[in-house]
């Protein structure tokens, strides 16, 4: 009987729910908001002009956005995407804007219509997330893609 109970424990522990319990999820704002919560950050967990979970973060020294995408009723997102606008008022051209976009992988620039410079990178997160390890290197990639475009853009 022992052997029995230590067959059924053993697959409870390999199911996705227990592999995925510590899992970073978009399936509303906490999750992502506790990641960098305990990073040490400052969040604001807000909403969107659609409702959908919208984070406002300062993480070392950066301010930086984050929206929530694929959501159905305002939660069980599957994505979000990593934002930071910069009041450039046109001083970026769009052919700078082109190249930044073509020798950069990850991050993504455009200009607004009002002339800003902005910056996103998107991460899907799924219906399982990405490990607390995984996600902590994605958001170094972004961490480094937003140092390296104000720098790219001149910004103070």
């Amino acid at each position: 009987m022992n052997m029995l109970k230590a067959i059924a424990a053993a697959a409870v522990l390999m199911t996705p729910a227990a592999a995925m319990a510590g899992n970073v999820v978009a399936k509303t704002g906490e999750s992502v908001a506790n990641f960098f919560k305990d990073e040490g950050a400052k969040v604001e967990v807000t909403t969107d002009s659609v409702g959908d979970p919208n984070l406002k973060v300062e993480y070392y020294g950066n301010d930086f956005s984050v929206y929530y995408y694929g959501c159905s009723d305002n939660t069980d997102c599957e994505a979000i995407q990593f934002f930071s606008g910069y009041q450039t008022d046109g001083s970026v051209r769009l052919s700078k804007i082109n190249e930044w976009n073509t020798n950069n992988r990850f991050a993504r620039a455009y200009v607004s219509e009002e002339g800003s410079a902005r910056i996103e990178m998107d991460v899907l997160l799924g219906d399982d997330g990405m490990t607390p390890d995984d996600f902590a290197d994605a958001v170094g990639l972004w961490n480094r893609a937003m140092q390296d475009f104000e720098e790219f853009i001149d910004w103070n």
